[in-house]
């Protein structure tokens, strides 16, 4: 009783939760999907991702550094963890995303898999995605603005396919 004041004492000093992902789970009942009528699952995920965007915005942004950035983690993170990354982007205005699908960086510490590789580099995506190290996203807090990716990129510039590129192929193929 004596050292619950005591801020040695692991219960009652604990930040555990703020260095733990909260999970809320969308099962119910005897875990099925109880969809009647709602056909292919739209509305979950509309939900879903509501009830994420709710989460993320109750801890305010410090920085807009990472505004309109949507970053997947694709991988081991070097010297930190997804978590704490997560953390750190919501902190800088950025959003994490569960798939790599709409992201427009994806953060990893070592080379992604070949077909990985491949599909970034052949997608048909409107952006570019960015392949960084985790790095990135730190120095580019710390420094305050948004940094370019070219000096964290895990995939090599000279791999990566511009537009110009892009076009020639797409002449040659039609010929």
């Amino acid at each position: 009783m004596r050292t619950l004041s005591d801020e040695s004492n692991p219960i009652t000093h604990s930040n555990i939760y703020e260095r733990s992902d909260t999970v809320v789970s969308a099962a119910a009942g005897h875990q099925r999907g109880e969809r009647r009528g709602r056909g292919d699952g739209k509305q979950y995920f509309e939900d879903r991702n509501k009830k994420l965007h709710l989460q993320r915005n109750q801890e305010q942004s410090s920085s807009g550094v990472l505004r309109n950035i949507r970053v997947y983690i694709g991988g081991y993170l070097s010297g930190t963890t997804d978590i704490e990354m997560k953390r750190i982007i919501a902190l800088a205005g950025g959003t994490t995303l569960p798939t790599s699908s709409g992201a427009t960086h994806i953060l990893t510490s070592q080379q992604l898999s070949g077909l990985k590789t491949h599909k970034v580099l052949t997608s048909k995506s409107r952006n570019l995605v960015h392949v960084v190290k985790p790095e990135w996203v730190t120095d580019s807090i710390s420094l305050g603005k948004r940094l370019p990716e070219s000096r964290y990129a895990v995939i090599p510039s000279s791999t990566t396919r511009n537009l110009v590129d892009m076009m020639k192929a797409s002449e040659s193929r039609s010929r």
